[in-house]
């Protein structure tokens, strides 16, 4: 669950300022140019990514000093054992879960019954239109065949699937519309096929299957249609060129009337998918010739959304304090949290390639495990000592920076417990655990 927020929360922040920016900008920009801020939004709300330079969220220190030690001592500090994993975070973990995964099956049994059902349909054998559609398909570089189906029951041009495309056409369109008119229809939708629009927006469902808790990942998600078409208008009306902005005002208009208010195959990506926002769109498109693409601009603009997004999660999560006694007492206890917790597998992610030496993940668990179970839920964690630092020669094994932070510890069963974390600098500068030990506490 820790990755999850962690992700939900830097998606958010993506998120409003992704759309700040863009609205913002949005006037003056040109739109294949803020798609590249748009490619930061799924990237995360998904993938765990971080700058080089900046710690991961929840890198709890590395280990040291049990170099002569073929195996570690396994904490009882990590007791919350059966009780503890079937606590309130299972309860959450399981209905986020649910949520998702219903999610996810509303979006897969819909998209299959709108592929079955389109699939079904004709492709159109009208040579005219079939004609124009190879002339529009040329002139936006677009060589995969894509089929064209032409149907009463269709609301609004539309184009639905990316194996096997189909451009969707009203048939009140296909024959009583001038051939202009198509041609701007036929280029919003290949506008979508040739930006990749169809798979981004899988990879939105995702985002919001994922998130489904989240209200501004589905507020980004709807930022993010209405940029795609605005995007697409450009598109269309570039390669249309002369008296662009009124032939293609024309198409909107043409389609708008075609059945306003009315759904489109589910999946699909529509050239009218809201009333509200064909006025803004028609603006958009009339002042197009006043954007520039100012490429720099827009790559610095996504440089620093991605560094503040990727900061968040060391922000959150390491919260540690400039002073080193402070940053190695901090990481110590956050990594002895996770124990408490019975997270055995993500103590051993976060602990250092010292530590991976001594022991792997599949020894660590159940020693752990079994430890948790003799003595108990770990009641109290009290520093005992200062923290202790010492400098090991370049050259020798342990060469390095080397921390040692002990713990008095009270458990549910037997008595009370000396708990030594021992810890390493890192290249990075971030100490992550290397070592740890339990034993009978001194008098």
């Amino acid at each position: 669950m820790n990755s999850l927020l962690e992700l939900t929360l830097r998606g958010s922040v993506a998120a409003l300022l992704i759309v700040i920016v863009d609205r913002s900008l949005a006037g003056r920009i040109r739109a294949a140019s803020r798609r590249v801020w748009w490619c930061l939004l799924p990237l995360a709300f998904l993938a765990p990514v971080h700058l080089p330079g900046i710690p991961a969220f929840g890198p709890l220190a590395q280990v040291g000093g049990f170099a002569g030690r073929p195996q570690i001592e396994i904490p009882a500090g990590a007791h919350v054992a059966a009780a503890g994993n079937t606590s309130w975070v299972a309860v959450i973990s399981g209905v986020w879960l649910a949520g998702a995964l219903a999610y996810l099956a509303v979006v897969a049994i819909q998209t299959v019954r709108a592929g079955r059902r389109w699939a079904r349909e004709p492709l159109t054998t009208d040579s005219s239109l079939l004609s124009l559609l190879e002339s529009c398909k040329e002139e936006a570089s677009v060589r995969a065949p894509i089929g064209l189906v032409v149907s009463s029951t269709v609301a609004s041009p539309a184009i639905l699937g990316w194996f096997r495309p189909r451009i969707l056409l009203p048939d009140s369109l296909a024959y009583r519309t001038p051939s202009p008119v198509l041609r701007a229809i036929f280029l919003h939708e290949l506008a979508h096929y040739r930006w990749y629009d169809v798979p981004f927006n899988w990879l939105m469902a995702a985002v919001r299957a994922m998130h489904w808790f989240n209200p501004l990942a589905h507020v980004g998600a709807a930022y993010w249609t209405l940029f795609r078409e605005e995007a697409a208008d450009e598109a269309a009306v570039t390669w249309m060129k002369e008296d662009s902005a009124r032939a293609y005002g024309d198409a909107l208009v043409c389609s708008l009337r075609q059945g306003p208010g009315t759904s489109v195959p589910f999946g699909s990506l529509a050239i009218v998918e809201s009333v509200n926002q064909i006025k803004r769109r028609i603006y958009m498109i009339s002042h197009y010739k006043d954007k520039s693409p100012r490429a720099l601009l827009t790559g610095v603009v996504a440089i620093l959304v991605a560094a503040v997004v990727c900061s968040i999660s060391a922000r959150a999560s390491d919260a540690v304090a400039s002073d080193p006694k402070d940053a190695v007492v901090a990481v110590s206890k956050m990594w002895l949290k996770q124990l408490d917790e019975a997270q055995y597998e993500r103590a051993y992610d976060s602990t250092g390639a010292w530590f991976h030496q001594l022991c792997t993940v599949q020894e660590w668990v159940p020693e752990m495990a079994e430890d948790a179970y003799k003595m108990g839920k770990c009641t109290l964690h009290q520093q005992s000592k200062e923290a202790r630092f010492e400098t090991e020669p370049a050259g020798s094994k342990t060469a390095g920076e080397w921390a040692y932070v002990e713990f008095k510890s009270s458990f549910e069963k037997g008595p009370q417990k000396t708990q030594l974390v021992v810890l390493k600098k890192e290249a990075d500068g971030a100490w992550k655990v290397a070592g740890y030990s339990i034993g009978d506490s001194k008098p």
